[in-house]
């Protein structure tokens, strides 16, 4: 190995954390000497190097500093003084094998960075294979000096050679200890090492590879020696390469590097970064190449979906121009301002990227507020861009209504969401959605003032209501009382047709009163809503119509849940219910033996209440669209209103259900109750 194979070692961990900078440095005690480098100029080596052995002045173990100027580390001791500006360091200890310090592996850049799992991975990697070059040069520099012991020169100048000596035959044998020493850490670092390593002839055909690079392209060992790499090159990238190993074997280049795709042994697309040196003997010819891979289909496969990402979310921030987008930093400055958010505030994205905080936006009294009731609850002061993201940052909902402030000075009502944007969990900064909601506080006015005319109208609808329940019903039942004494006092006058006409609809207004009085308490009811049991509702209203029930001889089957519970107001299920069980009652059938069946069950969010008779029926083609209207009667009961299902039906509307029902005349009827199911 030469010192090109470092050069390439240090641009590729630059380049593995997206870096401008890296530098590989030799210790001797506290002293450290440039070996190679990567995007540093001459005059920055002593102040790199100045840097590195402070940082690692202290510690012999990685460094990661991701924020420079804010990380805590840095701030126990004063910030080293250094022109360069740093915002990011990684320092890596080369170490050898029998845990001597060889040097270190230092990596910088301006700018703040995150590294990944796999990142610091590969960036040990890297670590392992300097300190093995490093550590073979110093044995190249060691078999060297020991040459020049073995090989001197006499005083006329004609070469003088010591092998026969037995010094000479020492030295010779402690070469052969090194270097066998050096080829069995070269063999298991080759075979061991998390990164593809290959040897290739002159002619592309592989002479040795590693585990790795049978994982990486799916093909055994053996299966890899009848093929050249040729073989397994995608088409587009074949002629590159090949050019570049053109330019190796003409060392017009020391090595090259190159981004180039493989055919696994499935089919698959591989991705890899390879990077190819070249060794030849003492007459230049090439005896092998040799070659690292490194796969990075993982990355492209993330980096591919992260360009789809980013391109769905700019054609979102692009497309929403009736929302607000504004992205910030975790300081609150404004790092992205869709159309939107231009189109409703007035500014410009130019105006205030990079420049200014969403607190611009906002009212300060409505700040000052919010402030005080987040103290309140969490004890303790809040201001600036926290009062905005507290929640957020937390894990809580954070979705309020604000007033926004335009450019030009005036406000509108606005609901914000703000969400962290997070990276590698870690809040790396904050998203806020704003809606103008202007329209929608105009339609609540509106309803406001609807609402407001309603319940006075209702009022006036409940007076209307006393009056007919109290006023009415008094001189009603005071006509129908006079009359009842004249007919006691005065028989003989009832015998007249005009009297008995007179008392017929004096009882006949009395009744048109209670059942007018009855519907509009229907239509006003504001009873609270109870969890009921029905089965126990019908048994109640069963053992209440007893006497009724057996006059009429009819049987009753009741075939209900345990518990069978509903949400309603308990006085509307009892008429419900009793309703039901007197028109099965009334309109039973004469000619055969009557029954009513009570049944039901719960579907979805309802339950069904099933009255099933074998009664009259009732002709639905005629009286269908009439059947639930106040006083419409299909048969000649003396008994019969009309009242009880228009009731019955407004009772069930009014608690959010329905009534439906199935009749055939000679047949009987079965009329089904929905009711919301209680759980609901």
């Amino acid at each position: 190995m030469d010192i090109s194979e470092l050069d390439f070692l240090a641009k590729l961990a630059a380049q593995i954390c997206d870096s401008k900078i890296s530098l590989i440095s030799s210790s001797d005690e506290k002293l450290q000497n440039p070996v190679s480098n990567y995007g540093i100029e001459p005059n920055q080596h002593s102040e790199l190097l100045s840097f590195s052995l402070q940082m690692f002045a202290s510690t012999s173990d990685i460094i990661i500093i991701e924020n420079y100027q804010n990380d805590p580390k840095t701030k126990e001791s004063a910030k080293l003084n250094t022109k360069i500006p740093i915002g990011f360091f990684v320092g890596l200890p080369l170490v050898n094998q029998d845990g001597t310090r060889l040097g270190n592996l230092s990596i910088f850049d301006e700018k703040p960075k995150i590294l990944s799992s796999k990142q610091k991975k590969l960036l040990q990697d890297i670590a392992i294979r300097i300190a093995i070059v490093m550590k073979e040069n110093n044995t190249l520099e060691l078999s060297q000096r020991n040459e020049l012991i073995l090989f001197g020169h006499i005083v006329d100048g004609k070469p003088m050679s010591v092998f026969g000596t037995e010094h000479a035959l020492s030295e010779i044998k402690k070469m052969e200890r090194s270097l066998r020493i050096s080829e069995d850490a070269f063999h298991g670092n080759f075979d061991n090492a998390a990164i593809g390593m290959a040897l290739l002839d002159e002619t592309g055909r592989w002479l040795k590879v590693n585990k790795r690079v049978c994982d990486i392209i799916g093909y055994t060992e053996n299966e890899l020696m009848g093929l050249t790499f040729q073989d397994i090159t995608h088409p587009e990238d074949l002629n590159l390469d090949l050019s570049y190993l053109e330019e190796l074997v003409a060392e017009k280049r020391k090595f090259y590097q190159m981004e180039k795709r493989y055919f696994h042994k499935n089919g698959n697309i591989v991705y890899a970064i390879l990077a190819v040196s070249m060794v030849k003997n003492e007459e230049g010819k090439v005896l092998y190449f040799i070659s690292q891979i490194i796969d990075i289909t993982e990355w492209k496969l993330v980096e591919k979906k992260l360009k789809i990402a980013l391109a769905k979310n700019q054609a979102i921030l692009d497309a929403s121009t009736l929302v607000s987008i504004i992205s910030t930093d975790t300081e609150g400055t404004i790092t992205e301002f869709n159309h939107g958010a231009e189109k409703m505030l007035g500014y410009t994205a130019e105006e205030l990227i990079g420049k200014f905080t969403p607190k611009i936006f906002h009212i300060d009294s409505e700040l000052e507020n919010r402030a005080k009731i987040l103290s309140k609850e969490y004890n303790r002061s809040f201001e600036g861009f926290e009062i905005l993201t507290y929640n957020a940052k937390i894990g809580k909902s954070n979705t309020l209504e604000w007033n926004y402030k335009r450019k030009d000075g005036s406000t509108f009502p606005i609901l914000l969401s703000i969400t962290p944007v997070k990276q590698n969990d870690r809040i790396s900064g904050y998203l806020g959605v704003a809606v103008d909601i202007s329209e929608q506080k105009k339609a609540e006015a509106e309803i406001q003032s609807l609402l407001d005319i309603t319940n006075e109208q209702n009022h006036r609808l409940k007076n209307f209501t006393n009056i007919v329940s109290h006023n009415l019903r008094s001189h009603s039942f005071g006509i129908s009382g006079m009359m009842d004494i004249l007919q006691y006092s005065y028989p003989d006058y009832f015998q007249n047709e005009m009297m008995q006409l007179l008392f017929g609809a004096t009882e006949n207004l009395k009744r048109t009163i209670e059942d007018l009085t009855a519907v509009i308490k229907v239509n006003l009811a504001q009873e609270n809503y109870e969890s009921v049991d029905i089965g126990k509702m019908v048994q109640k209203n069963i053992e209440s119509l007893a006497l009724q029930i057996i006059e009429t001889k009819l049987e009753i089957e009741v075939n209900l849940p345990e518990p069978f519970l509903v949400r309603g107001i308990p006085a509307y299920l009892d008429s419900i219910v009793l309703n039901m069980i007197t028109n099965a009652i009334k309109y039973k059938a004469n000619d055969r033996i009557s029954y009513l069946r009570i049944s039901g069950l719960q579907k979805a969010k309802f339950i069904e209440i099933y009255f099933e008779d074998n009664g009259q029926g009732i002709d639905l083609r005629k009286h269908g669209d009439k059947l639930f209207g106040m006083y419409k009667t299909f048969h000649e009961n003396k008994e019969a209103r009309g009242v009880g299902l228009f009731i019955s039906k407004n009772q069930i509307e009014t608690m959010g259900g329905k009534i439906e029902v199935e009749s055939t005349v000679g047949v009987g009827t079965k009329f089904t109750v929905f009711l919301p199911y209680e759980q609901n």
